[in-house]
């Protein structure tokens, strides 16, 4: 068997480029109507809270309320009192107990700061906003169960029903439909031509025997006299 170079195998690819061009865009279609109408959307609708630390802490572990601007400290005490309460927030009893059964929720720092994002997916966008707010507005007593010496205070806009989905993307889903079907198809188009055992042109006789064409003499007998022998 004749070893296979780059060339010739854009020169298969060349050959069947209609093919690959056909199941590609067939492929990339197909994902995207199978994520736009088979896979369930799911809506996001965020709200935030900031958390204040407005003690001075003392060497017995207690605080003391400080009145006036947050100092240094008191911001870079502030963003890893955030960083404790993202998990507080996220597992108590007063919030799971407003996440309605089949929504997820993450709550998490934005820009490690001591602003909190509260993010809640599901498949209601309505549901999403109230649950987003209502775990905003219940912030403030939760942190006080289990924190002093601070506050977290309802922070930004109430969060509004989303107008578009969050999940699927279905372009992107179109987008590895795409590739996928590039890849399945060079494929089928390199078997299809390495399966082929017919000479078809003059440099394939050169590379197996080693001997230049000269000429070629025309098959009238086969159909629409194509074929050269």
């Amino acid at each position: 068997m004749r070893d296979i170079t780059i060339n010739d195998i854009l020169k298969m690819l060349l050959a069947h480029i209609k093919l690959i061009v056909i199941v590609s865009v067939v492929a990339a279609l197909g994902a995207y109507i199978y994520a736009d109408n088979f896979i369930p959307k799911k809506y996001s609708a965020n709200s935030m809270i900031c958390i204040k630390f407005d003690g001075t802490v003392r060497s017995d572990g207690s605080t003391s309320a400080n009145s006036g601007q947050m100092s240094a400290g008191e911001i870079t005490a502030s963003t890893n009192l955030a960083a404790n309460c993202s998990v507080i927030f996220r597992y108590s009893e007063e919030m799971l107990d407003i996440i309605p059964p089949g929504y997820s929720v993450d709550i998490s720092s934005v820009n490690e700061s001591n602003i909190l994002a509260i993010n809640v997916t599901g498949k209601d966008p309505q549901v999403c906003a109230d649950t987003a707010n209502a775990m905003k507005n219940a912030a403030p007593d939760v942190f006080k169960n289990y924190y002093q010496g601070g506050e977290a205070v309802p922070f930004g806009r109430p969060a509004t029903p989303p107008t578009k989905h969050s999940s699927p993307n279905e372009t992107r889903f179109a987008l590895f439909g795409f590739i996928g079907g590039l890849i399945i198809s060079m494929l089928i188009a390199i078997i299809i031509e390495i399966v082929d055992t017919t000479i078809k042109p003059d440099d394939d006789l050169f590379k197996i025997y080693e001997v230049p064409v000269f000429g070629e003499i025309i098959d009238f007998e086969t159909e629409g006299g194509a074929k050269k022998k």
